[in-house]
């Protein structure tokens, strides 16, 4: 009996023993493959990759001119060719409906890229590089042209091959929290935060009701606002309303990612401000 116990525990202590160690090959095995792991997930990027509509913004400075903000619309389509619309706002001048129709682009396998194209509104040629992150939805920029300083980011709005954009009023219904920064005329340093619900009216016209905090050169005031808004087929919009401070402001916009994110920019004279809402709900 003595002997036949002394064999279970022994098969039992070799059998926990072979387990072990097989455990631990294994998982040798499973951390020598890892960087085999990783290399098989390096970025495959081609042009179709970062193809289709994007919604973008841009902000920095042009040396010796002033601060320069970008909003609006560019087509990357397979074949390298690209087109955009955009606001313009340099050193305070507006400029709108600086479009273009005639440029290129390369993505690299890395998905970094280059492109360049001419605004006739500018009468310039624009170089720029980007990189294509979350699986070409969106698209980082940085402007190259010698003297510039500004880059930004853009976010698709549909697919190339697929539906193209189709916003109306109603895509961004509901309630968003936003930020701004830039600088007014007599308030070089303004910020801004609040929220923003976009409604409909009988007509399906488009109605702003808001409130937010506004910081002008470090002192900070309170508002309400209420005004309209026109968001077009190919989701850029337009927006008028009237604060309680007794402005009116009117400003460009773009809807991105399905209307839950919005670029905003102001476009009256002498303002140079900028930001982001996204929904709430």
């Amino acid at each position: 009996m003595k002997r036949t116990l002394a064999w279970i525990i022994n098969s039992v202590f070799c059998a926990s023993l072979l387990v072990l160690c097989w455990g631990e090959t294994n998982s040798k095995s499973a951390i020598a493959q890892e960087p085999a792991s990783a290399f098989a997930g390096a970025p495959r990027c081609n042009n179709g990759v970062a193809s289709g509509t994007y919604g973008y913004r841009m902000s920095g400075q042009i040396v010796g001119v002033g601060p320069i903000l970008v909003n609006g619309i560019f087509t990357h389509n397979p074949d390298g060719t690209m087109s955009g619309n955009v606001h313009l706002t340099i050193a305070g001048q507006q400029i709108p409906n600086a479009n273009w129709s005639d440029g290129k682009f390369k993505t690299n396998n890395d998905c970094t890229g280059s492109g360049e194209f001419f605004v006739a509104a500018l009468n310039q040629k624009i170089t720029y590089n980007f990189i294509a992150t979350d699986g070409g939805r969106q698209i980082d920029l940085l402007n190259t042209n010698a003297g510039n300083a500004f880059h930004g980011v853009g976010r698709r709005i549909s697919r190339r091959g697929g539906l193209p954009p189709n916003c109306t009023n109603g895509t961004i219904l509901g309630s968003y929290g936003y930020r701004l920064d830039g600088s007014l005329p007599g308030a070089p340093v303004f910020v801004g935060a609040g929220l923003v619900t976009h409604a409909l009216d009988a007509s399906l016209g488009g109605v702003i009701t808001g409130a937010d905090t506004n910081g002008f050169n470090g002192q900070f005031v309170p508002r309400t606002l209420q005004g309209t808004y026109k968001l077009n087929n190919d989701c850029t919009g337009v927006g008028r309303y009237t604060d309680s401070l007794n402005n009116t402001i009117n400003y460009t916009f773009v809807a991105v990612d399905g209307g839950e994110e919005l670029y905003f920019q102001a476009t009256d004279p002498g303002a140079i401000v900028s930001g982001v809402g996204r929904r709430v709900q």
